[in-house]
């Protein structure tokens, strides 16, 4: 098996499911309102609003880097949108769907990759293409667990 057919399923496994470490994304966040996604139960932390949009920036980036873009990663508002104005249970479905089909657009791309694009290094960072998609996964396993944590809180 490639190293991208492993990726694209590592990356379909956080999202959508199964997943060896506990319930996905969508399993983790699927029922939940917006008046739920937008809670804050502990001082300081994101809601899982915030965590979600956070996560689709990061799926959107590593989509356009493995398009080609040359853009520097993602920093400020780019890295951790705001939440929309008003937030409507429209808008958190809005949202739950752009992470679910943010990440199938990955994956059909990361699907495709041979090794030699795997290993070109991603712009402005000091490490390959591989390590980049590597890293999302660990990003959104990470971002699961903070989600089912306010979940339970």
């Amino acid at each position: 098996m490639s190293e991208a057919t492993t990726l694209a399923g590592m990356l379909k496994s956080v999202i959508d499911g199964p997943a060896w470490h506990g319930p996905s994304a969508m399993e983790t966040i699927e029922a939940m309102s917006a008046e739920q996604a937008r809670r804050k139960p502990m001082k300081g932390a994101h809601s899982v609003w915030e965590l979600a949009l956070h996560m689709i920036a990061w799926q959107e980036y590593a989509i356009r880097v493995v398009d080609g873009s040359q853009e520097s990663p993602l920093e400020g508002e780019a890295d951790w949108p705001k939440l929309p104005d008003p937030p409507t249970d429209v808008a958190w479905d809005t949202a739950k769907r752009k992470l679910e089909g943010g990440m199938r657009e990955l994956r059909e791309r990361v699907i495709h990759l041979d090794e030699i694009r795997m290993r070109e290094r991603v712009p402005g960072r000091d490490f390959p293409l591989k390590v980049l998609l590597h890293g999302l996964v660990h990003h959104h396993v990470y971002h699961v667990g903070q989600m089912a944590l306010i979940k339970k809180a």
